[in-house]
């Protein structure tokens, strides 16, 4: 079984360096397959989702290096407001 909340911890702290002055709020998405969260950064929300898929075969110290890996705070950037997915293929935009 996955421990989502340990992966939070790391997905939060890579965020908190990537976004340091934003709010970053975690919410439930109702298939339950992913970690979810909001980034308030300014007038900006950015929505990221991390697939369960992806993390089931890292180490939880590893999460903040594959989210390095994807370059998923630069995605988010340049996307803004749409939803940024992140699978075992890389981000995706939209919903998975």
């Amino acid at each position: 079984m996955l421990n989502r909340s340990a992966f939070a911890e790391y997905v939060i702290e890579y965020i908190s360096e990537h976004f340091p002055n934003a709010n970053i709020e975690e919410w439930e998405h109702e298939k339950n397959e992913s970690l979810n969260f909001n980034v308030v950064e300014n007038e900006t929300t950015y929505i990221l989702r991390v697939m369960d898929e992806c993390l089931l075969e890292i180490d939880v110290s590893e999460v903040k290096e594959l989210l390095t890996n994807y370059n998923v705070a630069q995605v988010m950037r340049d996307i803004r407001d749409f939803p940024i997915v992140v699978t075992n293929s890389g981000c995706i935009f939209g919903s998975p």
